[in-house]
């Protein structure tokens, strides 16, 4: 089986950590940095309750940092339906998956230096005890840290994943798909991209490449 980066550079998609901006690109994107950090924020709090933490204490802490009206609606239905343990494990993984969404929307906004290919999951240990707020923590000195990354910089990792998922579909059709290729991440980059591109709503983000 081929690997993810004899495959992507195949198909003419650049495969260095780090990508060289987009050359006279400056159309900027939709989200500002603090929009993207607030999210980073409630994606961690959701994770958090997909890895079993109690979603009690999670919920005050967004009340009172003041961005629990910035939890979208399907995220509240999810932290408030774990309260009774309703949820199926399918939904818990779920869950936990949107901390590949967290780690590339932390790359936009300069709290991760590199992401690169889909081929491993985030560092984990390195978001939560050296990135994010911790429970309980003000998040505000976090938020008002984070600095949006330049328009070029954002479009040439943006391509790159949007490319790697068109021809992931396409491989995954002809059984071609690189053995080392974790599709969730790709899917929950690709996500977050759109998202921090298009100004839609988190749960409307439209994923039909």
């Amino acid at each position: 089986m081929i690997r993810t980066k004899e495959w992507a550079e195949s198909h003419g998609i650049n495969t260095q950590d780090v990508l060289p901006p987009i050359e006279n690109y400056d159309e900027p994107y939709k989200r500002t940095a603090k929009e993207v950090a607030v999210r980073t924020v409630n994606l961690h709090a959701v994770a958090a309750a997909g890895h079993g933490v109690n979603p009690e204490p999670i919920i005050e802490w967004l009340k009172n940092q003041n961005v629990w009206d910035q939890v979208s609606p399907r995220e509240q239905t999810f932290l408030l339906s774990s309260k009774p343990r309703r949820l199926s494990e399918e939904d818990r993984i779920g869950a936990r998956w949107l901390q590949e969404a967290q780690w590339a929307l932390l790359w936009s906004i300069q709290k991760v230096e590199s992401i690169g290919l889909p081929t491993k999951t985030c560092d984990t240990t390195r978001l939560v005890d050296e990135i994010m707020p911790g429970l309980g923590d003000e998040i505000q000195p976090f938020v008002s840290s984070a600095k949006l990354r330049p328009a070029p910089i954002l479009r040439a990792e943006d391509e790159r994943v949007y490319r790697l998922h068109c021809e992931a579909q396409q491989a995954y059709q002809q059984d071609k798909m690189p053995e080392d290729l974790v599709y969730g991440v790709l899917f929950q980059r690709y996500y977050a991209f759109e998202w921090l591109r298009s100004g839609d709503d988190w749960d409307d983000v439209r994923t039909n490449t």
